[in-house]
């Protein structure tokens, strides 16, 4: 065979001409549809209960000159659905972009419908189908049309008629949410164009035997969806596993890491298959996709059965990379002895904290990100943080330790991140990195990878980072991090300092007056990067007034400091270990000065 038109029956060629036929997708080169021919099943899962009748409908000719898919996926999976019912005899495919083939006159005379990554308004008659007889019998009402069209789709699933819904088919009718309902979801996107992890999460269900009951690995334009998507309406077969996943792609937007990636489901009487594999041409001769292709499609026939009750008990996501659940975020701080600031605690810090800030030049958002349990003093900077922009007025805070709010699809949403003493070595890997899979292993390499280019882009085109104590101390074999933020920790004193005010005109030191500061805290020593040529050195230990701890032979105490990177701004204090630091009046303006500098409204 040298073209994608099927080889129909003498009715099927009748119905097709009545129905004026169209097919503009384009034919595929002959290598490619014998690599097709030759990865299609020799027989199908089960022998077809009667002759069985399927409709391979592709986008109408008036929408399909705009198609993104055409030229490569639809007219590939147009053949491979056809080869799939021609070599096995399961059914016989009739081929069509045709509008009038959902007229219920004609629809009735199909077992099942393949949507063969159908895009657009497809359900909208043209106005050319108006002026064909099939449409005019119908009635000159181009959107009375429309209705008769969709509720002859409904009935027909509803009745007992099958639908398979392959790749951006679910993307199609965005203006008819009963279609979405019919499926089982919407199309929000498609973070990921590469090789996933692919969970078989019901491994005896008979549409997913293709796979032999083992989650496997597959390049694809994969799709997330929406809002119908629940599992309750659906039953999930596959999904992305997120733990062998790079989950460090933009525009990733389900915070539940459910990504869905095949689903069954009943309406009415009828049967609906959706899966999100279909876009890259190679599945269409992968032997292992089209045998599952032909397994829904046989479902959608009615001669595979198989359940399609929503089942309570799933496997669930992985939920790395999100927000630490709040019961598992009580139990680390336990076991690490980290303590919440008491409410009385919290009063001393609003109270001491500053009612007056630089004036914002707009609304500002800081992101305070870090794990709570990691260092002693990490609650308390990140509820001394809130607090201050909150009294001020100067930002809003969000807290949190959600590695995805630092890609770079929604850190640029937030005017300044602080790194607040984040004290791990690795902070961006999932803690149970080291027992994962050689894939998975990769997979958060990818993400931590991702993170850190998202944070260098973030502070070099212009937006502010600060850094709280132990910031210093985590991401020591990340060097490009150390250059930013001027220095890594490199040992400490813990005890009552003296500190001067090296730059008394600089805006972040405003609140001391060029006089020292009293204090007891754990102050850091610093090792390189950290030199005085790149930083500007707001605060230093006085030696004249205290003595030398003895840590550095150049007498070189740095407490505070700013610096340019890129076109970004940094603030960095060491000061911040001690509880009682929180509640210092010197301290809070200092800081809030300082996150201000990096948000660009202090200067």
């Amino acid at each position: 065979m040298t073209s994608v038109r099927p080889i129909l029956s003498g009715v099927a060629v009748a119905m097709a001409l009545a129905c004026g036929m169209a097919a503009a997708v384009e034919e595929i080169p002959a290598h490619q549809r014998k690599r097709i021919n030759e990865a299609v099943p020799s027989k199908a899962r089960v022998v077809a209960k009667s002759s069985r009748r399927v409709l391979i409908f592709n986008t109408p000719d008036h929408l399909y000159v705009n198609d993104p898919h055409k030229g490569y996926c639809i007219p590939y999976g147009s053949y491979a659905f056809q080869a799939l019912g021609r070599k096995t005899g399961a059914f016989e495919p009739v081929v069509s972009g045709d509008l009038a083939m959902f007229l219920p006159e004609n629809l009735k005379r199909f077992d099942a419908v393949v949507l063969n990554n159908t895009s657009g308004a497809w359900i909208t008659p043209a106005d050319s189908d108006m002026q064909r007889e099939p449409f005019r019998a119908h009635g000159a009402d181009k959107e009375a049309v429309e209705g008769i069209l969709r509720k002859s789709l409904l009935d027909y699933v509803a009745g007992g008629g099958g639908i398979v819904a392959c790749h951006f088919a679910i993307g199609g009718n965005r203006h008819w949410p009963e279609f979405h309902a019919m499926l089982g979801a919407t199309f929000t996107g498609h973070p990921w164009n590469e090789e996933v992890g692919v969970r078989v999460e019901e491994p005896d269900h008979p549409l997913v035997s293709a796979f032999e009951g083992k989650d496997f690995r597959l390049a694809d334009e994969i799709y997330q969806f929406g809002e119908p998507y629940s599992r309750e309406q659906v039953r999930v077969l596959l999904s992305i596993d997120t733990a062998t996943t790079n989950m460090g792609v933009k525009w990733i937007s389900r915070e539940d890491n459910d990504f869905a990636l095949a689903w069954v489901k009943a309406h009415g009487a009828g049967r609906v298959f959706c899966t999100s594999f279909g876009h890259r041409t190679e599945l269409f001769w992968n032997p292992v996709v089209l045998q599952s292709y032909l397994d829904a499609i046989q479902f959608a026939t009615g001669d595979l059965a198989a359940p399609t009750e929503p089942r309570v008990e799933t496997r669930l996501p992985v939920l790395w990379p999100g927000p630490t659940p709040p019961d598992a975020r009580r139990a680390k701080l336990a076991a690490k002895g980290v303590r919440e600031p008491s409410a009385d605690e919290l009063k001393e810090i609003e109270a001491a904290a500053p009612r007056e800030a630089a004036r914002p030049a707009k609304r500002r958002r800081v992101l305070v990100w870090g794990h709570a349990w990691t260092h002693t003093p990490n609650v308390f900077a990140a509820e001394t943080i809130r607090i201050l922009g909150e009294k001020s007025g100067a930002f809003a805070a969000v807290v949190s330790d959600d590695p995805r709010l630092l890609l770079g699809d929604r850190l640029p949403q937030f005017d300044a991140l602080v790194m607040n003493n984040i004290h791990e070595p690795d902070p961006f890997l999932p803690e149970d990195f080291k027992t994962r899979s050689p894939s998975g292993q990769e997979a958060a390499r990818k993400f931590d990878q991702a993170v850190k280019e998202s944070i260098m882009e973030y502070v070099k085109g212009g937006k502010g980072i600060v850094g709280t104590h132990a910031a210093t101390a985590a991401l020591q074999s990340w060097p490009e991090y150390g250059e930013m933020m001027g220095g890594y920790y490199g040992g400490h004193i813990l005890q009552d300092v003296v500190i001067k005010v090296e730059l008394p005109e600089h805006p972040v030191n405003a609140c001391f007056h060029g006089e020292p500061w009293t204090i007891n805290d754990e102050i850091y020593i610093f090792r390189e990067p950290y030199a005085r040529r790149d930083v500007e050195v707001l605060l230093s230990l006085d030696l004249e007034r205290m003595a030398d701890p003895g840590k550095r032979a150049d007498k070189d105490y740095a407490v505070s400091w700013v610096r340019r990177w890129g076109e970004g701004r940094v603030f960095y204090t060491t000061v911040g270990h001690n509880e009682r630091t929180h509640m210092d009046p010197l301290f809070l303006r200092h800081l809030l000065a300082g996150v201000q500098f990096a948000i660009g409204d202090l200067r």
